[in-house]
């Protein structure tokens, strides 16, 4: 080959090896940004669901909840005592290289006992891509998680000081139990009380720890020596039972003056079904 011939050669390789080479990038980069793409979909499509189950935990909607969990995830959450939540923000969404599986992270805010009102807590859930959409996963090992999804942790949990005990009411019994209830009865819990102090007290705040509990009652203030009794109607219709199962509600009111607070308990026993449907024809 003479020399001239080479140098062709040789220039004519390296074009073809530079055209390679771009084209090779050219492609590299197509694929990254589809990539890049799909996990901005993926992620869009998971905030999403993440968003229908809190809104749907925040108006007690159980259906649709139970809507949005895998199929393996069903059994355990019809068995649960269910709780809304009083609000939430996603705070991040974690993508498992894989694609197929996440975490959100998300602060919602519940009710807990030992609080003078709505706690900020952030909870964590496992979501499993099943094609075309997002469902919320819980591990067989835990079969409690779902409830821990929109509950406050045991009270040893928070650093908070011990609130007020009011001293001016004082309750026959802070604790009413209902006994049995179907899910189309409703009861009334009663708690009979006196205002023992030489002043005014009034319920200036209450926090009922269930959508199923309505106050009757319409006072608020009670004068020094004067009887009371506070009414709430326990309503399971919202409430989905599946099995037989125990209901421990919390009521934690707060009087003034003293910036004290009550703590109330409404206990139930639920059993699935209608009353009516229950009872054999006679």
């Amino acid at each position: 080959m003479s020399r001239t011939s080479f140098t062709r050669w040789a220039v004519s390789w390296i074009v073809a090896v530079g055209a390679g080479a771009t084209l090779c990038l050219a492609t590299f980069g197509a694929g990254a940004a589809l990539c890049a793409d799909n996990a901005s979909r993926r992620e869009a499509a998971l905030r999403a669901r993440v968003e229908e189950l809190y809104t749907a935990l925040q108006t007690n909607d159980w259906t649709k909840v139970e809507a949005l969990l895998t199929d393996d995830s069903k059994e355990v959450f019809r068995r649960q005592t269910k709780s809304g939540v009083k609000g939430f923000e996603i705070k991040s969404l974690t993508l498992d290289p894989d694609g197929r599986t996440a975490t959100a992270v998300a602060e919602i805010l519940v009710f807990s006992p030992n609080a003078p009102g709505p706690l900020p807590i952030q909870k964590r859930s496992r979501w499993r891509l099943v094609h075309p959409a997002w469902y919320l996963e819980l591990p067989k090992s835990d079969p409690n998680l779902l409830q821990s999804i929109y509950t406050a942790p045991p009270r040893q949990a928070y650093s908070l000081a011990p609130l007020a005990t009011s001293k001016d009411l004082k309750f026959e019994s802070t604790w009413c139990g209902l006994g049995e209830l179907h899910q189309d009865q409703t009861k009334v819990a009663s708690f009979a009380f006196k205002n023992i102090s030489d002043h005014v007290v009034s319920l200036v705040d209450m926090q009922l720890g269930c959508e199923c509990l309505a106050l009757k009652t319409q006072q608020r203030e009670f004068k020094p020596g004067e009887s009371g009794t506070l009414e709430f109607v326990f309503d399971p219709s919202t409430m989905p039972v599946a099995v037989r199962q125990a209901s421990n509600n919390t009521v934690l009111l707060k009087t003034e003056p003293g910036d004290a607070y009550v703590k109330l308990t409404i206990a139930a026993m639920l059993v699935p079904g209608n009353a009516n449907a229950a009872k054999p024809p006679k």
